[in-house]
């Protein structure tokens, strides 16, 4: 099996990591749920590698030097690595994705190996 990143886009901004704790108890609640269920299945189909929720401040680091940097909204609020047989296989696990669910989307792109 190959490697892929899924990179997740939008969906309701107020459930986002960095805004979830301001959310309404019942919405916080159902939304860890769902992502906990998908990500547990991931985990028991062995096609989950790694993946994270992504803070909105960071830093950038270019030949300047290293600077505080805000991720905008527009940008990826998390990323999951997983174990597939193809981009079609990668689709179909993401369609059932909880951003899916919530208005957003996500990119999905093979992992080159290092040689």
């Amino acid at each position: 099996m190959k490697k892929y990143m899924l990179a997740f886009f939008g969906g309701n901004m107020a459930l986002r990591y960095d805004n979830l704790e301001k959310a309404e108890k019942e919405a916080q609640k159902k939304h860890l749920a769902a992502w906990g269920e998908w990500m547990l299945k991931l985990m028991k189909s062995v096609h989950l590698e790694v993946g994270y929720p992504l803070g909105s401040d960071g830093r950038r680091i270019d030949s300047d030097g290293s600077h505080d940097y805000h991720f905008s909204d527009t940008t990826e609020g998390g990323f999951i690595v997983i174990k597939a047989e193809s981009l079609d296989q990668v689709a179909e696990i993401a369609r059932s994705a909880p951003i899916i669910k919530n208005g957003g989307y996500i990119l999905a792109r093979p992992c080159g190996e290092m040689k």
